[in-house]
């Protein structure tokens, strides 16, 4: 196993937007998230500006940058890593509450939840937001868990859900770092069928699906996009990237970069996922 000892779970996820102050009042006013850090990085183009906001155990990183780099930003779409979920008791109840706050339905899900009998041993419901950059979320329900485990309706990690070209690739690719597959499923769509799984590591749940051979294509022209990455925290960020390396895992940085966010700082690198997603150390 690579990072053996090392990895300990997710950390954060990585979301580039237009205007960060939308950013910070959406996810606070509709979704209850708090602000928890506020850095900037000073550069000659002006200062980008990052926002970091948690609820339960997920945290969100937001970043508006300068120059060319936000204009960049400004086009993307959706990209390869598609969207992030929240666990929920009721999902008719979370909807109500999101829309009286002024959430809007994903084109996904125009008329609100659907359900997946084939996912978990009873099936899963769900509906999609779209946020304030564009970025979906999800709101989800695993039929098979008690609705009296909690008080709260909305919580924190259900899911991060990447699609996929080759999901047999994608499960080899994130068993390397001790994912476990803990739910796969096979959609029937006429003589056709869509796969999916759910690998977990440390409660920190992936979900791969491999859609319909015509949409492949698009998934295989996917760039970056609304959702940029997904940073898993390491205990040695040194010994991460020589033992990647030597795995034939290529950083994109030449060495870890360092910057000057929460107390004693960070330090960072990226590589890319099978279907071409950044995924930060």
């Amino acid at each position: 196993m690579l990072l053996e000892g090392n990895l300990t779970g997710f950390q954060h996820l990585g979301i580039p937007v237009t205007n960060i102050g939308n950013a910070k009042q959406w996810y606070v006013d509709i979704l209850g998230f708090e602000i928890i850090h506020e850095p900037e990085i000073d550069t000659p183009e002006g200062a980008i500006r990052l926002a970091f906001l948690q609820r339960q155990d997920i945290i969100l990183e937001f970043y508006q940058l300068v120059g060319d780099d936000l204009e960049e930003v400004k086009q993307r779409a959706h990209g390869h890593i598609d969207h992030f979920a929240i666990d929920v008791l009721n999902v008719q109840s979370a909807l109500d509450e999101v829309t009286k706050k002024g959430a809007n339905l994903s084109p996904e899900t125009p008329d609100g939840p659907v359900g997946i009998p084939q996912f978990w041993p009873k099936g899963v419901e769900y509906f999609f937001l779209t946020a304030s950059n564009g970025e979906k979320v999800e709101f989800n329900r695993r039929l098979d868990l008690d609705q009296k485990r909690r008080e709260n309706n909305i919580n924190g990690w259900s899911h991060l859900g990447i699609p996929v070209t080759d999901i047999h690739r994608s499960e080899v690719f994130y068993q390397q770092f001790g994912f476990d597959k803990v739910m796969q499923a096979v959609i029937p769509v006429e003589d056709q069928e869509i796969k999916a799984s759910m690998m977990m590591f440390n409660d920190f749940t992936l979900e791969f699906y491999q859609l319909l051979p015509a949409d492949l294509e698009d998934i295989r022209m996917r760039k970056d996009g609304f959702i940029d990455h997904v940073a898993l925290d390491v205990r040695d960020i040194n010994q991460a990237f020589e033992e990647l390396k030597t795995a034939g895992i290529s950083p994109l940085e030449d060495e870890p970069v360092e910057l000057p966010f929460w107390e004693n700082g960070v330090k960072y690198f990226f590589v890319r996922g099978p279907d071409g997603e950044k995924i930060e150390f």
